[in-house]
Formats: structure tokens, sequence, C-alpha cells
């Protein structure tokens, strides 16, 4: 349980040193974000610009850190990074960070958020490390390898029926335009669900997936940095992350579902039911 069989063929030696650095940084990375959010926190907000001004300040900084740490030791590797500019090269080896996951939570000095790096190979993620700094948590994955909390092996829940699930609600930035499909999602799942929990970061939510804390998210508006690392880490837990139809995430859809793989058929039903019902009236 818990790990998948390679479908393609990679330089694992090479994998593995990348994420191996990124791991052993991770106290470096951690502390810099640290840092970072008790300066900006002590910035007085008063307006919704004011906020995101703080915001952009955080991924810009944070991001220039780590693209420069890994340009200094891969310098052939690709990059992208959440606004920036990407980086491309002739490598193989593509870099996908997420420099602040929950952003609003970091400016408002809430520990509730999570750092990223995910690694394609030929544009097929194949490892990830998501750091999260306020619980000093580095968890890791290598395609077909298993994943892991701070070195121990962790595998998604093994709970069976939506009454005993815990999920985490879409809840967009921008939802006005699509408010009763929204609200209907959250009526089913209140029917039908235990309880609801909600960090404010998908990469955290995931992470919390693969190591069964929790059972199950469904998300739009989900960016490449959000998956790349987080899709490899999931699915060497055990779990499983789909579109709305099933299809495997990397198809670039806008919404996806990610679960312990156990309940994934149900609440893929689920939400088809839901949506269809919107859609008639």
């Amino acid at each position: 349980m818990g790990v998948t069989s390679p479908t393609l063929n990679f330089p694992v030696d090479e994998v593995r040193k990348r994420i191996d650095f990124i791991k052993l940084n991770a106290g470096r990375i951690a502390a810099s974000a640290k840092a970072l959010q008790k300066e900006l926190r002590s910035t007085a907000l008063n307006s919704d610009l004011e906020e995101k001004q703080l915001i952009n300040t955080a991924d810009q900084r944070l991001g220039e850190e780590f693209v420069n740490l890994l340009t200094t030791v891969f310098p052939k590797d690709s990059i992208i990074c959440e606004d920036r500019d990407p980086i491309e090269t002739s490598s193989d080896f593509r870099w996908v960070i997420d420099p602040v996951d929950g952003s609003m939570n970091f400016v408002r000095g809430i520990p509730l958020y999570a750092i990223s790096f995910g690694l394609e190979h030929r544009e097929t993620p194949v490892g990830g490390v998501v750091i999260v700094p306020s619980s000093e948590s580095i968890y890791s994955a290598i395609l077909g390898e298993g994943a892991t909390r701070n070195g121990e092996p962790i595998y998604t829940s093994r709970v069976q029926e939506l009454s005993r699930a815990m999920f985490s609600p879409n809840l967009p930035t921008k939802r006005a335009q699509m408010l009763q499909e929204i609200m209907a999602d959250l009526s089913a799942f209140l029917t039908y669900a235990r309880s609801f929990r909600r960090t404010g970061s998908f990469i955290l939510d995931a992470c919390w997936i693969a190591e069964g804390l929790m059972d199950a998210i469904w998300e739009k508006n989900v960016k490449h940095w959000d998956i790349c690392a987080t899709s490899v880490i999931l699915a060497e837990a055990g779990g499983k992350m789909t579109d709305l139809q099933g299809k495997h995430y990397w198809t670039g859809l806008p919404e996806l579902i990610a679960s312990n793989g156990i309940l994934h058929e149900e609440i893929l039903n689920l939400l088809k039911n839901v949506r269809s019902t919107v859609s008639r009236n």
C-alpha cells in the first residue's frame, strides 16, 4: 500500500539527489519563511491593496531566494516559480515551486502555510518536497518509492464511508459567479460527510490527506505549482487526484478532487449528481 509502480523510465539517482538537496536545506528554507512572516506581520494592513502587496512581496522575496538556491547547485535545470518568469533550459529536469501556499494566512501571521518544490522529468512529476515551517514537517516522495513525513512512511486513511470522512471544502476566492454551485456542493457534503476542515492552503490540505489526517478535498482553480509535488506525495501515500470526470489531474482542467483513493468514486458521483441538479435549475 502507498507505493506506485513507475510507468516511465527516469534517472532515479538524479531525482534522489535533487530531492535530498531540498530536504537537507529544509531548515534554512523554513527559517527564511518564518523570519519574513514575522517581518510582514508587523506591517499594518489597512486595505485590500496593502494586503495584496504584502502577498506579492512574500512570493517575490521567497521565490527569488529559492530560485537562487537551486540555480547555484543545479544551474542546468529549468524552473517554474509562481509570480516569476520561468527559466527555460534544455535539461530534462524542471522544478515547479510555490514559495508560499496559504499566502493570506502568511501575511496575517497564521501558521497554516506551506512551501512546495515539485520536480518534473520531461514534464512528468517524479518527485516533490513540501515544507511546513510551523510544524517542522517535511513531506517528500519520489515516484515508486513511497511518501514520508520527516523520514517516516505515511499513508492515506482507510476511511470507506462518507459518513466517517473529513473533507476540505472548495471555497474559491472569486466565488460570486459560482455561488449556487458551491452551496449545492457544500449542502451535499454536509448531508453525507462527517465534518469539514480547511487550512487555507491546498498544498497543506493535500499533505494532510496523504498523511491520513483528512480524507478528501475538492478545489477549483488549482495551479501547476500547487499540484506538482503534492500529486507525487499523495499518489505514493496511496491516494488519488483527478478532475471531476475522473481523469488524471495533469489534464490541466480547472477543478480537481484529491482523496484517500477509497472514497474517490463515491465523491465523483456525488459531485456529478449535485452539478447535474444545479444545471437543471
